[in-house]
């Protein structure tokens, strides 16, 4: 490998460093500036399934996106070192964050949709598109090898903070998923709620729909980053998804229960005049 072509690799795998530890610094301001509605709407609850996937899909990207960022900050090799079940811990880590915060999503859609055939439709869905995607992604359909990975790069131990573009096909099948789910939120709120609507409601369908839209357009620019960039550009996109997914899956969640909130004060305080002016 030549000079310059080293420095052109070395260039890109510095700038997706730069930008997944970036995207940590992100997701730990997130979690403070939103660290005081947590603690008024969701931590004085009982446990219930919502709230089990609410803190995986909070607190997992810490650690998934944790070992990002040791990878990411590791400047010296050693002999006979491994990074393949770090590299391998990283990615489930990643998937279980996404899968929590969809999880998020699809309480919702059931509770305003109250289907179990629409809620095992939306669980065997997206396991139908991401095995079909994990398919792809190991055949040459679209790319040659060459151009899929770093291969005449020196990479001992799998240490290299570098991707491939084949995850290309995982953020496509997202981005489908997420396209199936806004359809459907547009169907119920239009087909079942189209006459009466309240505040809960309206906070409901409003963040939903601008959950799915910017999983959509995050989804798009991952597989543009993915397909235009040099391959050593290609793992930029590695925390952004996780990010985006547990920012706005934690804040739906604290709009809802807000919401719920106002309305029991509002509730409140019309029993309370009733109660006052009832007998006049």
């Amino acid at each position: 490998m030549s000079h310059p072509t080293a420095l052109y690799v070395d260039a890109g795998i510095q700038a997706s460093k730069y930008f997944n530890v970036g995207t940590f610094a992100v997701l730990i301001f997130d979690y403070f500036i939103t660290l005081e509605a947590e603690s008024q709407w969701v931590w004085h609850r009982k446990w219930t399934f919502v709230r089990f996937i609410f803190t995986v899909s909070r607190y997992l990207p810490f650690f998934g996106i944790g070992l990002t960022f040791v990878g990411a900050l590791r400047t010296q090799y050693y002999p006979g070192e491994s990074c393949v079940r770090l590299g391998q811990a990283s990615n489930v880590l990643h998937i279980i964050c996404i899968l929590a915060a969809e999880g998020l999503l699809l309480t919702r859609i059931y509770a305003s949709w109250n289907s179990k055939r629409l809620l095992t439709f939306l669980l065997v869905f997206p396991v139908v598109c991401f095995v079909v995607s994990y398919i792809l992604s190991d055949t040459t359909l679209v790319f040659n090898f060459k151009n899929t990975t770093l291969s005449n790069i020196p990479n001992p131990g799998s240490c290299l903070f570098s991707g491939g573009r084949n995850n290309i096909f995982e953020y496509a099948a997202l981005f489908l998923y997420e396209l199936v789910l806004l359809c459907l939120m547009l169907y119920i709120r239009f087909s079942k709620y189209s006459n009466a609507i309240g505040p809960l409601q309206e906070t409901y369908f409003s963040d939903s729909v601008r959950y799915t839209t910017c999983i959509m357009i995050m989804s798009s620019f991952s597989i543009i980053l993915t397909m235009v960039p040099p391959i050593a550009w290609v793992s930029i996109t590695d925390s952004p998804q996780i990010v985006i997914h547990s920012v706005l899956a934690s804040r739906i969640l604290f709009n809802l229960r807000a919401s719920e909130g106002r309305l029991q004060i509002r509730t409140t305080l019309m029993d309370v005049l009733e109660m006052q002016f009832g007998g006049v």
